[in-house]
């Protein structure tokens, strides 16, 4: 987020740390944090769970915490989720100075109906959703929109192709694949059973039924 949209939250100091005190701190609508970096000694806090998610949630990047009355800017740098992959339980927040550059992941939106997508079983498939990209701290983008418009089958974008806000520039590998739009397999529609089964019920009095019958003879 910009320094125009730059969000606020509360903290309080945590004096004790470890699994056992964290959990408690959870368990009252919590969330252990701790504030780090710029040759200062780290400070566990505690912040409200539902507050730090939904920032979390609308990309935040940049945060101004507010610990004892004294607002610093930190940065997202960790965030930890419990076993199951669907909460939060611990962020790490690094102090920064807004006029330093820095290295951020932030996600990549696919935006627009790509040309290619008109033909029968095309798809568009978005390999990945985030990139690292550097910039200011006080110009991080929110995200990276790209239109696909122009996109055909068979193309490629890369993120070599993506286009930058001023003042960013890309940090991960050029060549990392982000979107491919290609031509998916369509099963051919399957041809009546019936033509498909050369078999055809015994006529009686055919050969064969004649065969069948001859031979019961035989074994009177």
């Amino acid at each position: 987020m910009s320094t125009a949209t730059q969000p606020q939250i509360s903290a309080e100091v945590r004096e004790k740390t470890g699994t056992r005190y964290s959990a408690r701190v959870r368990t009252a609508g919590k969330l252990p944090a701790v504030i780090y970096g710029h040759k200062q000694d780290p400070v566990h806090i505690a912040v409200d769970a539902k507050e730090m998610v939904e920032l979390l949630h609308h990309n935040a990047h940049l945060i101004d915490v507010d610990v004892a009355g004294k607002s610093e800017p930190c940065l997202v740098k960790d965030i930890q989720w419990d076993y199951l992959g669907t909460t939060v339980i611990h962020v790490d927040l690094a102090r920064v100075d807004l006029t330093e550059e820095v290295e951020v992941e932030i996600e990549v939106e696919l935006v627009g109906e790509a040309a290619g997508l008109t033909e029968v079983g095309a798809m568009i498939d978005q390999n990945t959703n985030k990139i690292h990209v550097k910039c200011l701290a006080n110009a991080i983008p929110e995200k990276l929109i790209h239109d696909v418009s122009e996109m055909g089958v068979g193309d490629s974008l890369l993120v070599s192709g993506l286009t930058m806000p001023a003042g960013v520039t890309a940090a991960s590998d050029p060549d990392t694949l982000i979107a491919h739009l290609s031509l998916t397999k369509i099963a051919a529609e399957p041809e009546d059973e019936a033509a498909e089964d050369g078999d055809q019920p015994d006529v009686i009095g055919d050969d064969k039924a004649d065969g069948d019958d001859k031979a019961k003879d035989d074994d009177k």
